[in-house]
Formats: structure tokens, sequence, C-alpha cells
């Protein structure tokens, strides 16, 4: 059982022998695979649709290095902007993978969650007391939006969604409770069942404390949580206590990452795959991506700790 089986028995519902591993997004592609994108991003091209196939090709033969060197259960193309097509660059990775990996998808819009930049998340508090209703309209946009998308990435071939939002600062969720089950829930409850009835999972992605509203979270119906951020105060062992039988996914400290102590990742991957964990639904990742600057032996160090406890639980499950 690869990790594309365990992952499929995990969507379905299941336990398999041991936990699965992919990342959302992988950017040490120079330093683990020797691939450089400067030259694609740099080069002169005749046409906008010639930059769009080069980058398109260059992040398609990221994705099956990932699935050939780390046995990734699932890749997708970027869902951040670099002039991609994503529906197009969907459908050719699916054709190159020819079912060696599952294929899942970032849900762009999605529902209101956490505003970035400037003043935009003053903006937004004053239009939650001032314009609600206008706040409502634009979820309802986003909300018609993402399902006009769901459609056009199941077309493509997806197997899964990722939906991307990010609800939760450090200390906690970007809204109260209160706000929180105006304004997201009954929308991110929506876009799930909308999901589900087009036999579509949905795993949620959100950095950041969530304690005070994960139980709405968990009532939308949504299938898994991914980032489980332990830098956000979110201790996999309680929410999985909480939650038994939910979906889990990461939890594998980000920013401990950043230096390569051997012990230190090793005993993260312990924590994480103890209580998140075997013997139960989840999938092994860091609390959130493989990013730029990640010294590549902090990845190597998670890795190999990982196999090590993966092959422990397959063996296991053998006997």
């Amino acid at each position: 059982m690869n990790s594309k089986h365990r992952l499929i028995t995990l969507l379905r519902g299941g336990i398999p022998d041991a936990p699965p591993h992919f990342e959302m997004v992988f950017f040490l592609y120079k330093e683990m695979f020797g691939m450089d994108i400067g030259p694609v991003m740099g080069r002169a091209y005749g046409s906008e649709a010639a930059r769009r196939d080069a980058l398109e090709s260059f992040h398609r033969e990221v994705a099956l290095r990932c699935v050939e060197e780390f046995d990734y259960a699932a890749v997708s193309v970027p869902h951040y902007d670099q002039g991609i097509e994503p529906i197009s660059a969907l459908k050719k990775l699916k054709k190159e993978l020819d079912g060696r990996a599952l294929i899942f998808a970032f849900s762009a819009e999605g529902v209101l969650w956490m505003p970035l930049g400037g003043d935009a998340f003053e903006e937004f508090v004053v239009r939650m007391y001032d314009e609600p209703g206008e706040l409502h309209a634009e979820a309802r946009r986003k909300v018609q939006q993402t399902k006009e998308l769901t459609l056009r990435q199941i077309d493509a071939g997806v197997d899964f969604i990722i939906q991307n939002t990010d609800f939760g600062l450090n200390t906690g969720p970007f809204v109260t409770p209160a706000q929180f089950a105006e304004f997201c829930a009954p929308y991110m409850t929506e876009l799930v069942t909308f999901m589900h009835d087009h036999k579509i999972p949905v795993i949620m992605h959100s950095d950041g404390n969530l304690n005070v509203i994960l139980d709405q979270i968990f009532a939308t119906g949504v299938d898994g949580y991914q980032s489980i951020d332990p830098q956000g105060q979110m201790d996999i062992r309680a929410v999985r206590e909480s939650y038994p039988d939910w979906l889990l996914m990461g939890n594998v400290n980000c920013s401990m990452l950043q230096e390569a102590d051997d012990a230190a990742i090793r005993d993260s991957v312990r924590n994480c795959m103890q209580h998140g964990g075997v013997g139960k639904r989840y999938i092994f990742s860091t609390s959130n991506c493989i990013y730029t600057g990640m010294p590549p032996e902090s990845y190597r160090i998670m890795l190999d700790e990982y196999r090590r406890l993966a092959d422990a639980a397959h063996t296991n499950s053998q006997n």
C-alpha cells in the first residue's frame, strides 16, 4: 500500500496501515531537484501562451518528482498566480500522472477569511458593523464563484479540494465566534455540501489559533482540517481527543524546521504520528508547506523519521 492508496482509504472514511504524506506546496525544487525557475521566469517568449506553457511544464515536473522521490499521495499545480491557467494545468498534470497520485485543487474564492494588506483588516471590521448586508452579498458572490470553479475542477479530473482559508491569527480567530457564525460558517457549510453532492471531499486549510471556532468548522461537514498550527497554540493531541474520527493533516512545526535540529524535528514528527496519527485518520505534513528558505536537511530529517514510523506501522499491521 503506497501513499496514494492510503489517502484513498482516508478519503473514503477508513484508516490505512500508516498515514500517507503530501504537502500543499513544495518550494525546494532547486535545492532538492536542481530545478531553477529563474530562467523559466526570465526568458523571453514569443507569446503569453508560450510563457504559460513553460511555467506549467516546470511545475508539472516538480509535482512528478515529488511523487517519484517522496511518494506524495497527492499533488497539484500552484495556487499562487504566475500566469498559469489552473484548469488547463490540472488536466495536463492528470494525464502525465497516469494514476500514480491523486490530484487536488485549491478553492481560491471560498468564503470570507482574514483580509491581507494595508488597512484591509480595519476596513473589514468596519463593514461588519456598518455594512453587514453588503458583506453578506460579497460572501454570496464568493460562494457562487467557488461553485462554478469547483465544477470546472471536477471536469479537469480533480479528486479532492483544499479550501484555502486562513481564519486565525496566532492568538485567535480573525473574528469573534458569533461573527464567524454569521459571516463564515453558513457559507462554508453550503460549499462543503455542494462539493459532497458532487462526490468531492474537501479539506480546509487554515493557519492560526482556531480553538474557539473549531466546533463550528467541524459542524460544516468539512472532511478534514489541515495545519493544526503549533505556532497558533493548536495542540494536535487535544484536537484529536475532541474529534477522534476527523481527518487531520499537519502539525509539524514550520518555524522549528527553519533550524535543522535533528532531535527537535524527530520529536515533532513522533508527536504528530502518535497523536495524529498511526491507527487514526491522519495525513502527515508540515503545519503549512515546504517553503522557500527551509533548510533541505530539515525536510530530509522530517521524512526520514516519518518513513521509519510509517514502515513500523505497516509491519505491525501485517502481524
